[in-house]
C-alpha cells in the first residue's frame, strides 16, 4: 500500500458522502480513492456527467455541493481538500470504465497497487463505485 495508508474511517465517510450525493443531481458515477505518489495524498475523485459541465467555469459551484453534503451528513474525517473532481473523459477515468462495472447505486472496495492500466501507472487506487 501506499506510504500514507487510507483509513477505514475514511472510506465509510466517503461512501456516506456518496449516499448523500446519490439523492440529488449530482449522483456520482465513478468514485475512487486514488493515492496521489508525488505529494504523498490520498483523493477521493468524484465523477458525474452533471458535474462535467460546471468543470472547470464554474468549479467553486460543484465543490460547494459537494461540501454541503459533507457538513449534511457531519463526516468529521472527511475534508473538501481530500475531494477532487474529474471531468469523464479524463483519461484516468476512461481506463477505469474497462477495469470494473458496478451498478449505478452499488459500491465495492476493489483495490489495485502497483498497476498500469493504459499506459497510466497506478500507485494504490480503491474503486468504490465505477458504473
Amino acid at each position: 500500500m501506499a506510504e500514507t495508508t487510507l483509513v477505514e474511517g475514511l472510506i465509510e465517510d466517503s461512501i456516506e458522502l456518496v449516499r448523500e450525493l446519490d439523492k440529488g443531481q449530482y449522483k456520482p458515477t465513478k468514485v475512487i480513492w486514488y493515492y496521489y505518489d508525488d505529494v504523498d495524498s490520498w483523493r477521493l475523485i468524484i465523477v458525474n456527467d452533471t458535474l462535467d459541465n460546471l468543470l472547470p467555469k464554474q468549479e467553486p459551484l460543484a465543490y460547494k455541493s459537494i461540501a454541503e453534503a459533507i457538513n449534511k451528513r457531519d463526516l468529521s474525517s472527511l475534508s473538501i481538500s481530500e475531494i477532487k473532481l474529474m471531468k469523464s473523459d479524463n483519461p484516468l477515468i476512461g481506463a477505469l470504465s474497462f477495469l470494473m462495472k458496478t451498478g449505478p447505486d452499488n459500491f465495492v472496495r476493489a483495490s489495485f497497487s502497483d498497476t498500469t492500466l493504459n499506459g497510466i501507472f497506478i500507485k494504490d487506487m480503491v474503486i468504490l463505485r465505477s458504473a
